[in-house]
């Protein structure tokens, strides 16, 4: 069995970016893969080519062994991305040869009804930057050129249909253009292409995730003003419209198993105006958080409810979200449990371990001041990370993509209009913008004197800080790590999976 993840739109691709994100923290009930597709005309958006960098990323973190059961257990497998606007189809005219239907006299009355469905600017904008808001281009663009015989689908089509407990879970929003299009749309034409029981029922399951509103930005420049856009105050009456619609033509309850709704009453202020392209990227938000557990929840469960039952979830106080407000989506173990044990891993991974592994790859005599390399790494692992320049490299990738998370939870904290107290600010660093707009995580922490480390308590990452007698300060913590070949007799592991294990465990 695997799962199939759709992300559709600039929504559904941050929706996807907090998937991968928790998706390493182990809360899948099974270690199957995940099989991710991407669907949006705007090829260079830039919150698309985030996630899918983000998605590489974890992909180079699995080169390392973590174990069976614990972190980054579930491989994340990018099987394609989709445009629904083809080679040559730059406006929604090219799509459907406008040209040619207004000029034949057999076409000429279809032409005519289609140039008084749509305005000259829905007719005539380039359609480079997606659907800019208008979900009736979406619609019609994907209802007319979806192909099974395109990829990825002529391809992933065939192993979703060869599993037999295949589960598809799309994400898109409902306020927008590409989502609002393409949730009822490709969700009802991969339905009408899988395999069906006795009962002509699909075999595979479909849910979703629809993300109503949650965001505003400012109003478009001079120079973007008249040109075809998506409007925030247009977004409730596009909400309304699209459920409307969906409801009113059954759209959604014959083809999905579940549907999740996530939304938010504030709205979080967007920083940049922006049209799409590679400018189009919004800091992550508690919502895509809320919206990706929300696909765990339906792959991790083993019934449906067909009683037609409605649970909902919300904050338990006004404007603060704690680990409590969200749903705990895990078969074993809890959700903030989970969580805060990977968390802790990436912070004392990335602000000890790595340091002393990259002073021993510059320097191989510093191995001697390192008692958890020279017992963990290098003898029962077999790793010398001095002249194995490839694996230093995997190690060094796990650093990166631990910043990346914790340039990803920043976001999370500050993009809120509530307070988000699930993990301590000062962890994450100072995350800002450079002059292009792309994100980076600057981490000032230990950047010169790893030994600050050592006067932090990782115990106090994860919010709540409960009084506690022990602690584990950095120190403690390398205390532990060289303490844990007391440990290795219990344990089967092998390679960078010794490593692993063992901060997991203290990390606990």
């Amino acid at each position: 069995m695997s799962y199939y993840l759709i992300g559709i739109g600039g929504t559904g691709a941050r929706c996807m970016e907090a998937f991968v994100h928790l998706t390493g923290a182990g809360l899948l009930k099974d270690n199957q893969p995940v099989k991710t597709i991407f669907v949006d005309a705007d090829v260079s958006c830039g919150n698309l080519v985030r996630t899918q960098q983000t998605v590489d990323l974890y992909r180079k973190v699995r080169k390392l062994s973590f174990g069976p059961d614990g972190i980054f257990k579930n491989d994340i497998i990018n099987s394609g991305f989709w445009s629904p606007v083809k080679k040559n189809c730059n406006t929604l005219d090219d799509v459907f040869q406008n040209t040619s239907l207004i000029n034949k006299d057999s076409t000429k009355p279809l032409g005519m009804l289609y140039e008084s469905l749509f305005t000259e600017q829905e007719r005539t904008t380039n359609l480079d930057k997606g659907f800019r808001g208008h979900p009736a281009i979406g619609a019609a663009v994907m209802t007319e050129k979806m192909d099974i015989n395109d990829e990825p689908w002529k391809t992933i089509l065939p192993q979703i249909n060869a599993d037999k407990n295949a589960k598809i879970f799309l994400f898109a929003s409902v306020f927008g253009g590409t989502g609002a299009a393409g949730f009822p749309t490709i969700a009802r034409l991969l339905q009408a292409e899988l395999h069906k029981d006795g009962e002509g029922n699909c075999i595979a399951k479909i849910g979703g995730a629809l993300v109503l509103p949650y965001f505003q930005f400012p109003p478009a420049d001079a120079a973007n003003s008249n040109e075809m856009q998506a409007k925030v105050e247009e977004f409730m009456l596009n909400t309304k419209s699209a459920l409307d619609y969906y409801n009113k033509n059954n759209l959604l309850g014959p083809v999905f198993t579940s549907i999740y709704m996530v939304g938010e009453n504030d709205l979080s202020e967007v920083k940049k105006f922006s049209l799409g392209s590679k400018d189009q990227k919004n800091e992550a938000n508690i919502v895509e958080m809320y919206a990706a557990l929300a696909a765990f929840d339906f792959f991790n469960k083993q019934t449906y409810d067909t009683r037609g039952e409605v649970p909902m979830i919300g904050r338990k106080e006004e404007d603060r979200i704690t680990w409590d407000d969200l749903p705990d989506v895990c078969v074993e173990g809890t959700l903030k449990d989970k969580m805060a044990t990977y968390i802790r891993f990436l912070y004392a991974y990335r602000w000890n371990v790595l340091e002393s592994l990259r002073k021993i790859a510059q320097d191989e005599s510093y191995d001697k001041y390192v008692a958890w390399y020279k017992d963990l790494v290098k003898k029962a692992g077999g790793i010398d990370v001095y002249h194995d320049k490839e694996m230093m490299e995997r190690f060094e990738s796990l650093g990166e993509y631990a910043e990346h998370f914790f340039a990803w939870m920043h976001d999370i904290i500050q993009s809120s209009p509530r307070h988000v107290e699930l993990v301590n600010e000062r962890v994450c660093g100072a995350c800002v913008y450079d002059s292009d707009d792309d994100r980076k995580s600057i981490f000032n922490f230990f950047k010169k004197e790893t030994q600050k480390f050592f006067t932090l308590d990782i115990y106090q990452v994860v919010l709540p800080v409960a009084e506690r007698k022990d602690k584990l300060t950095g120190k403690e913590f390398w205390q532990s790590l060289c303490n844990y070949t007391k440990k290795m007799k219990k344990t089967e592991a092998a390679g960078s999976e010794i490593l692993m294990q063992a901060i997991q465990d203290i990390c606990k």
